[in-house]
């Protein structure tokens, strides 16, 4: 089974969940042949101070593990909820500004080049763009591709 909660506490005593859900197989197209895991990276109250390079570390290890351990393509949707960001970043969306994140976790943690990460943005005037990443292991990047270019309303109406 690929459903897993892994929980995190800081150092601070922050409380995390870092959730892996696999998508039903309704939802996608036949054509897929690995499983897709949503991940949910979930915090258990707000946080006034987050040291996020060791919390970010912590969240890119367990990732790199579980995609170590499993060969599947990983979802992650950066979600609009509120966010702290520094003066620097206040002109971006909180979406983009968790999107900015979660890149240079993965760049950090992929320092090899075993793994890609596709970055997409369906952009939505109304709401806010929409950030979403996918990632396997550079053995998938077919599937990844296959995704972006011919499904994503699949993941759009996630």
């Amino acid at each position: 089974m690929l459903d897993r909660i892994i929980p995190y506490i800081t150092v601070e005593g922050f409380q995390y969940l870092i959730k892996f859900t696999e998508f039903n197989k309704y939802h996608l197209p036949e054509t897929f042949i690995l499983p897709i895991v949503d991940i949910t990276i979930e915090v258990m109250e707000t946080p006034n101070q987050i040291n996020n390079g060791k919390t970010l570390f912590h969240f890119s290890s367990a990732i790199q593990q579980f995609l170590d351990e499993n060969n599947v393509v990983l979802y992650f949707y950066c979600s609009n909820d509120p966010i702290t960001k520094n003066k620097n970043r206040q002109n971006i969306s909180d979406a983009q500004f968790r999107s900015n994140l979660f890149c240079k976790m993965f760049e950090k943690k992929n320092l090899n080049n075993d793994f890609i990460c596709e970055n997409i943005i369906i952009k939505d005037p109304h709401n806010g763009d929409h950030h979403i990443h996918l990632i396997s292991k550079l053995e998938n990047e077919i599937e990844i591709k296959t995704i972006v270019n011919d499904s994503l309303p699949y993941f759009e109406n996630k």
